[in-house]
């Protein structure tokens, strides 16, 4: 194995102040690498989520850090996955960052995301209330749904796939206001486990 390329791994630092998610670089760290190609199994499962794999960059298991991304050759990529082989290698399956750039771009949509608190008064009794906790910018995707009926009431589910900024701390116990109605969170991803995104699927149950 030839580590006759030079990359610069970067980590990333996420502050969220109140709605509001920056983007902090951290020092760059040299380390010698390998470029390959991509595997065509690593690309089609990249596509899927919309992210195009352009190479991928083997370094020293015990070099990696965990960086979010690399520059090589002046270019910037995004490490889309990780995978160590069993030679204490570590590849680095990356893509041009301006996929992830233009994955946020397309959130036009704003939604709200809401928790149960646990309030106590005065006389130490304990209320449980909902409580807004954010208003963030979002991608809605309806994916339709169906009707059922009991007892009389007829019930209309609708199921939708919200694209949010990653953030940290959001967990499926909690709901969404979309347009005034509440969406519960049935299951959530981040893909590839990068903290760039969380794709969260959702529905809505109106009596």
């Amino acid at each position: 194995m030839r580590f006759s390329d030079v990359v610069e791994l970067i980590g990333l630092s996420y502050v969220t102040t109140g709605d509001t998610d920056t983007i902090v670089e951290q020092s760059p760290r040299e380390t010698f690498a390998e470029r390959r190609a991509v595997r065509q199994s690593e690309y089609y499962q990249a596509i899927g989520n919309a992210l195009r794999p352009t190479a991928t960059f083997v370094v020293w298991a015990a070099e990696y850090q965990g960086e979010s991304r690399l520059r090589h050759n002046g270019t910037y990529y995004e490490v889309i996955r990780t995978f160590e082989t069993k030679d204490r290698t570590m590849e680095l399956v990356c893509g041009p960052v301006s996929d992830v750039q233009t994955n946020l771009s397309q959130m036009r949509s704003v939604v709200e995301i809401w928790h149960n608190a646990i309030t106590e008064n005065s006389m130490s009794e304990k209320t449980v209330a909902p409580e807004r906790l954010c208003t963030v910018p979002a991608q809605i995707a309806y994916k339709g749904g169906g009707a059922s009926e009991s007892d009389g009431i007829t019930e209309t589910t609708n199921d939708l796939t919200v694209t949010i900024r990653y953030r940290a701390g959001l967990t499926p116990a909690m709901f969404l206001m979309i347009g005034g109605v509440r969406h519960d969170i049935r299951y959530m991803e981040d893909p590839f486990d990068r903290h760039e995104t969380l794709i969260l699927s959702v529905e809505k149950v109106t009596p």
